[in-house]
């Protein structure tokens, strides 16, 4: 976690900032990394409501006295951190989403912590975008009952090893999982899912003729493979301890089950790989897990990845 040094916290919410876990943790990095805080809030634009006060007060003088109160609430800031280093305030006006990832590029901030709209199961669509189009780690907090075990899965795809830029997202997903797990002192897991290409066709094709013995050696043949692939990636951090997890099956079908099943507070997982980069844990696939699941979730992109949002 040291790695984070501009930090973005975006407070979305009337509630007290004391008890908001986003800004508690922004807090706690930026005292531990000696880092740049940045408090933000987004108000709507007024659009076609303002018609309603239409003699009683103007479209400018509205949002400027909304704008006036969510400084002056964001700026309770300083109560939290003592005086012990300044925190930058922000107060933007427009389609959430776009401000929040506009900022993010602009001031070049390298991660985001925000509340999790409210949602029984997974994410709502605002907070979805942010997952897909911010170019930094994003963390989102679900509210829920503080878990008495809190347990840091990181998802992997060991199918990315083969690629350089896969493995440095691989990579980057360790790193973070194992900071985090340090910092908090939490037990972590990492699971990955294995499948046979083209296991179906061969147990079920008329054509294909693969005897039950050569199909189970090739099956042995493709998880061993993974399990190398896994005992590797592991070795690179012999300091932390891990509990791996090397599961036959669809990410989509392993990943949530595993995730409520275990009750995992916080997965780390990448959501999107560049172009040319074959894998699971990406695009709809990810986006698939992620409407299952119901922890709270820090989700990464590959080097380079470059945000349509300018």
């Amino acid at each position: 976690m040291k790695r984070f040094k501009n930090i973005l916290v975006v407070v979305n919410d009337d509630g007290e900032l004391k008890q908001n876990p986003a800004v508690l943790r922004g807090i706690a990095l930026a005292q531990q990394n000696h880092a740049r805080l940045t408090l933000m809030d987004v108000v709507s634009p007024p659009d076609g409501a303002i018609t309603e006060y239409k003699g009683i007060i103007s479209a400018e003088e509205l949002t400027e006295n909304i704008i006036t109160n969510r400084m002056k609430r964001l700026e309770k800031i300083n109560e939290l951190t003592e005086g012990n280093f300044d925190v930058n305030i922000k107060v933007s006006i427009g389609r959430d989403f776009i401000e929040i990832v506009r900022q993010v590029v602009l001031e070049k901030h390298d991660l985001l912590l925000k509340v999790a709209n409210d949602q029984p199961i997974s994410f709502d669509s605002s907070d979805f975008h942010l997952m897909r189009k911010c170019p930094q780690p994003v963390w989102l907090f679900k509210r829920q009952e503080q878990n008495t075990s809190p347990k840091i899965l990181a998802a992997i795809d060991l199918s990315l090893e083969s690629y350089d830029e896969g493995k440095a997202l691989n990579a980057f997903i360790m790193d973070l999982a194992t900071s985090l797990a340090k910092w908090e002192n939490r037990e972590l897991h990492v699971l990955s899912c294995w499948s046979l290409y083209g296991e179906n066709a061969m147990r079920h094709s008329g054509f294909l003729k693969v005897s039950n013995e050569k199909f189970e050696e090739l099956l042995k043949e493709e998880e061993q493979a993974n399990r190398t692939r896994m005992n590797a990636l592991i070795a690179q951090y012999p300091n932390q301890k891990i509990e791996t997890h090397l599961i036959k099956g669809k990410p989509v079908d392993i990943i949530p089950a595993f995730s409520q099943d275990n009750d995992i507070e916080v997965m780390v997982m990448g959501t999107v790989a560049r172009s040319g980069i074959p894998g699971l844990l990406i695009g709809n696939t990810a986006e698939t897990i992620l409407r299952l699941i119901n922890s709270s979730v820090i989700t990464l992109k590959p080097k380079g990845f470059e945000s349509p949002v300018k």
